[in-house]
């Protein structure tokens, strides 16, 4: 595969910060578009990154008047937070469905054929509980785009450092984290950095068709 063109939403989230990394040391990707809400801190992306990045401080509710220069082969979609964060229920929706779709339907009109998600366990459009009944709506709208290769990545409780305060999340890890191992593997806590790695890895291989990958198969991308 020759050097490719990425793009990527979320870029400064938990998992965001993992894949910028990871894109910024592959070199099979020789530019990368981050689409921010603000600009991106000193020292976000190296001055020894192997690929280019453009850097694009966006409105994601209104994605799309977002005009992109040249050609974006990929996508990586690492948007989410929470109903706290978010402060209503129609807030959190806007983020965590109408900003990934707006999102994914952008990098489609660049040209992108190949997108890794981050979902979460439990998707499900038909779901009782609103989180999972979003995720899965999502999933379903992502799949409707009918891109050449749709990568969905439910991970379980997320381990790494936020730069967000999410009390119930880091409750909860504090209590599974050291019974990690007595847990089932797919309730066990998992590195943000799997997550990322899974996401590329999906991509490069570009797999056809839609791919959902649960938390056990994202724990055998952890170091």
């Amino acid at each position: 595969m020759s050097a490719r063109s990425a793009l990527v939403a979320g870029a400064t989230g938990l998992v965001g910060r993992e894949l910028m990394a990871l894109l910024a040391a592959d070199g099979r990707w020789s530019d990368v578009h981050a689409l921010v809400r603000k600009p991106l801190a000193a020292g976000a992306w190296p001055e020894s990154a192997k690929a280019t990045l453009h850097e694009h401080v966006v409105d994601f509710a209104h994605l799309a008047r977002t005009r992109l220069a040249g050609r974006v082969d990929d996508a990586f979609v690492c948007l989410g937070t929470t109903i706290r964060t978010a402060g209503t229920r129609e807030a959190f929706r806007a983020v965590d469905l109408d900003y990934v779709v707006a999102t994914a339907r952008l990098a489609q009109r660049r040209g992108a054929r190949r997108l890794a998600v981050v979902s979460a366990m439990g998707a499900d459009a038909g779901s009782r509980v609103f989180y999972n009944r979003v995720k899965g709506e999502v999933e379903a709208a992502l799949i409707g785009l009918a891109l050449d290769s749709l990568t969905l990545v439910r991970p379980s409780l997320l381990a790494g450092e936020r730069s967000e305060r999410r009390p119930a999340e880091q409750l909860a890890l504090r209590v599974a984290v050291p019974i990690g191992a007595l847990l089932p593997r797919r309730y066990r806590p998992v590195p943000a950095a799997a997550v990322a790695r899974c996401m590329i890895d999906a991509v490069f291989r570009g797999a056809p068709g839609v791919r959902v990958v649960e938390s056990d198969r994202i724990q055998d991308f952890a170091r």
